[in-house]
């Protein structure tokens, strides 16, 4: 952390639009300039998430704007973005189009359904204050889930940038009917779509606040307006509608709900990582306090407005968030400013009906170019290749089997390698420093033994998985060591010690008295110090405790 260390949730203000209270009059110029900046973002890509969530076009706008009021007044992040979003889009879209056919009204009460079904888990996992659960994915699970999702989005995007016929079916199946109808090709949408992804990539390089996938859609709808090049294979948006809320869950059964609860429980699970991520880092970056309890009560009931309103889920954005801290945005009044924009938008919808499809399909290639997370991945590879695995198995699982699959086995393996490295920690033999009292790994430093003690370090909680391990590392440092007359355990790394432990060391402790050697504890947190103590053994009354390593070699007659 740096010197801007986030205040304690209990300081930072609750009240209804909180960041508004402190506003200047002279940032309102700066606050406007952000609002319609994050517009000029969001439109096209609200757009291009509609596309990929098989909603109809304006579906994500109304999202979009819900929930952002909805944030704005009750979450504590002052500029954190929540809309529709192309990360989870796909996780529902793949799940519910099982079920119904896309822009079915059958298919859009599934599609709100999810969205308050997610948003009544989210809102309960802030209410309970169970903020916590979303720090359970590991970073090598979220960038191999984010890379696979990533890719996914790219093969479905690939026919509408190629101008093919759209391809159905899994991962694989996609990719080989893309490959056989490469023959049929259309050069404009190629042009269009991958011009468009040049645009926007060049463009934040020279000029990251200009709203260049905007402006790349604007010029491609007017381009097969006027070039008429529908006409020449171009498929477009079509008739734009821009519905106002509507009530869609009479024709819901008892077996849409099953899939529908499945559905949200993944959906939830990256909207909370993802919201938590995000608001994370822009209090970090800007010194600001947050409630991240608070911030998910916000986002559940953003979630369950837009379904309620016949909309999607929503998610919090990094990529328009980061577009707020860039355009100096700082309090919920950009948000606002872009969602009444939003609303003003509604009277032009039906003119984007001549919208090329693979416009919005290279808007969807640089988004999901971000979430393929090659840099994160280069950086798990250089600390350790188990992880790298892990994060490579999601991402295939994710691509070639199911997102939900895929994010349940990066969970199951997570718990396995964690549960494996508790079992299996190591013990390190410790030495003191010349003239000091510090002890560290013998031999590292000049580290060096004392006669006839030896300082060993366990490097996990002590608990039934590691006990029988914990026994054989001793035995096997008194076999390394055989003058040894005294043990001394540095416990600063056992936090926690369950009923086997306590067992185990009773054990080893009476094993060790008949063959003459001493045992006593040194560094020992004071919850473990009162477990010991109360522990229905010899171990209580036997055991010597102390508070530093040197202090406890000393009291043997060093």
């Amino acid at each position: 952390m740096t010197e801007r260390r986030r205040v304690s949730e209990r300081s930072v203000d609750s009240s209804l639009f909180s960041s508004l209270r402190d506003l200047k009059r002279s940032e309102l110029p700066l606050e406007f300039l952000a609002g319609v900046t994050l517009l000029a973002i969001a439109i096209p890509e609200q757009l291009a998430t509609s596309q990929l969530a098989n909603v109809p076009a304006f579906s994500a706008m109304l999202a979009f704007t819900a929930a952002t009021i909805v944030f704005a007044m009750l979450g504590s992040n002052p500029i954190l973005s929540v809309g529709a979003d192309s990360t989870i889009a796909p996780l529902f879209a793949v799940a519910l189009l099982r079920l119904a056919a896309s822009d079915s009204p059958h298919y859009l009460s599934l599609v709100s359904a999810t969205a308050v079904v997610t948003g009544i888990l989210v809102l309960a996992i802030g209410l309970f204050r169970l903020g916590w659960l979303a720090d359970f994915l590991s970073m090598p699970i979220i960038a191999g889930f984010m890379t696979g999702i990533g890719i996914v989005i790219m093969v479905h995007q690939l026919p509408h940038a190629l101008g093919i016929a759209s391809v159905e079916g899994s991962f694989w199946h996609r990719l080989v009917t893309i490959v056989s109808h490469l023959s049929h090709v259309n050069g404009w949408a190629v042009a269009i779509s991958f011009g468009t992804l040049a645009l926007i990539v060049i463009g934040e390089k020279l000029l990251p606040k200009f709203p260049f996938a905007l402006c790349a859609v604007l010029a491609a709808t007017a381009l097969t307006h006027f070039g008429h090049l529908a006409q020449h294979g171009v498929a477009i948006l079509g008739t734009v509608i821009a519905g106002g809320p509507t009530w869609r869950w009479g024709s819901l059964t008892s077996h849409d709900m099953v899939t529908v609860i499945t559905t949200s429980l993944t959906v939830a699970v990256v909207v909370l990582s993802q919201t938590a991520a995000t608001t994370r880092s822009v209090a970090d970056d800007l010194g600001i306090g947050i409630n991240i309890n608070r911030d998910f009560i916000a986002v559940g009931l953003a979630n369950a407005a837009s379904g309620l309103i016949g909309s999607m889920p929503v998610n919090a954005s990094p990529a328009r968030t980061g577009v707020i801290t860039i355009a100096g945005g700082k309090t919920q009044l950009v948000g606002l400013l872009a969602a009444g924009g939003a609303l003003l938008v509604a009277p032009v919808a039906p003119a984007l009906k001549d919208m090329p499809l693979a416009v919005l399909a290279g808007v969807l290639f640089f988004v999901a170019s971000r979430l393929v997370k090659t840099k994160a991945l280069r950086q798990i590879a250089r600390v350790g290749s188990y992880e790298l695995v892990l994060a490579l198995l999601t991402a295939v699982v994710v691509m070639f089997v199911g997102v939900q699959q895929g994010l349940a086995l990066a969970v199951a393996l997570a718990i396995f390698d964690r549960t494996r490295r508790s079992a299996r920690p190591h013990m390190t033999v410790l030495g003191r420093k010349p003239n000091t009292t510090s002890w560290e790994p013998l031999g590292s430093e000049g580290a060096v033994s004392v006669d006839h003690v030896i300082v060993v370090l366990f490097s996990a909680p002590l608990y039934f998985a590691n006990a029988a391990k914990f026994v054989d590392e001793v035995h096997q440092v008194l076999t390394t060591y055989p003058e040894t007359k005294h043990i001394v355990l540095d416990a600063a790394a056992i936090h926690d010690i369950d009923f086997t432990g306590i067992s185990t060391l009773d054990d080893l402790m009476q094993d060790l008295k008949r063959d003459s050697v001493g045992f006593s504890i040194a560094r020992a947190d004071s919850s473990v110090r009162n477990t010991l103590k109360a522990a229905p053994s010899a171990l209580a009354q036997e055991l010597s405790t102390y508070d530093t390593v040197d202090e406890a070699v000393r009291a043997l007659g060093d």
